[in-house]
């Protein structure tokens, strides 16, 4: 059995946490298809990437994030194209304010000073600190190669959507 199988099982039903990247492309491909070829933050992917990790996230009771994930969020999609940001502030304003899906969205914060502290925070920034802080919470998924092998090392447990990508077929619902 695959480490990212192992892992799926483990927390399957459970807590799951999408680095800023991720949820990105979860709130933008929202939007539709074209919206891949038309915002360049998440030109790399494309909608069966959007649909995979749409089902990996409906495996999953709670989705935790950060302040700081939201942050960089927000402010990656100030790129959208001015035709759909009034849907997509709809919809990820909807994240937060109604309870429309079968997922809990809870936001945990840990205080900036004690990111700062952190090991990993002059390599990752606050951002990826953030998620290493709330590691003993969930699975987390990324797409950062360096700091999923970070995390990984610590025994922290981690799966890279890339490799979800590679392994789809263990991720069906």
């Amino acid at each position: 059995m695959l480490t990212e199988e192992q892992l799926f099982v483990r927390f399957k039903g459970k807590t799951v946490l999408l680095d800023s990247n991720l949820l990105l492309v979860l709130m933008a491909g929202a939007l539709g298809a074209q919206i891949f070829t038309r915002f360049k933050r998440v030109s790399d992917y494309t909608i069966k990437d959007y649909e995979l990790l749409v089902r990996l996230v409906r495996s999953f009771s709670v989705l935790l994030t950060t302040p700081h994930i939201l942050t960089e969020v927000s402010n990656l999609a100030n790129g959208l194209p001015s035709w759909c940001k009034s849907d997509w502030s709809a919809n990820f304003a909807s994240l937060f304010v109604s309870n429309r899906g079968s997922i809990q969205v809870r936001e945990c914060w840990t205080p900036a000073a004690e990111l700062a502290r952190m090991p990993e925070f002059f390599a990752f920034g606050i951002a990826d600190c953030a998620i290493a802080g709330q590691s003993n919470q969930a699975l987390i998924v990324t797409e950062d190669y360096r700091l999923s092998g970070k995390l990984r090392s610590r025994n922290v447990p981690v799966v890279n959507f890339r490799d979800i990508r590679n392994h789809q077929r263990l991720y069906r619902s």
